[in-house]
């Protein structure tokens, strides 16, 4: 195929690359799950304060399935449960790591940053910076001065 007869380079490229008849898998929409029961959703979350309290969110490169695991529960319990929320397991454990290390430093203002940031889980520094400063809005060192 040339490029003669095309009206612009835009039809052009169009012609090479044709737009596929059904959406790619990303943009299709999630499958539906059944809602928990109540009481269900009560026991995992009395499960989920325990993993809390006994501070399980720290350890480091948890998928959901052994987190479920660690907790006590099946993995499609605790998929379903977080659905519920609107929330991800992912997401709820780098809060909860962030507001520990924000506890870490100010109980421990000499400790630096990046030991702070692997006792909570976080190995990378640069991903800590990052994953602070979005839920924060400023730098781990910018807040610890505040």
């Amino acid at each position: 195929m040339s490029w003669a007869g095309k009206k612009s380079l835009k039809d052009y490229f169009r012609s090479l690359f044709p737009q596929r008849e059904q959406a790619p898998s990303s943009f299709r929409p999630a499958p539906k799950v059944q809602p928990l029961s109540e009481d269900v959703q009560q026991k995992v979350a009395l499960a989920l304060d325990a993993w809390v309290q006994a501070k399980g969110y720290r350890l480091p490169h948890r998928t959901m399935a052994e987190t479920a695991e660690n907790i006590g529960l099946p993995y499609p319990i605790l998929y379903r449960y977080f659905l519920a929320q609107g929330d991800d397991l992912r997401a709820f454990r780098t809060r909860l790591r962030l507001k520990d290390a924000m506890e870490q430093m100010k109980a421990e203002p000499d400790t630096s940053i990046s030991t702070i940031s692997r006792r909570v889980g976080i190995n990378d520094r640069s991903n800590f910076a990052h994953s602070f400063k979005q839920f924060t809005g400023v730098t781990p060192d910018e807040w610890r001065k505040k």
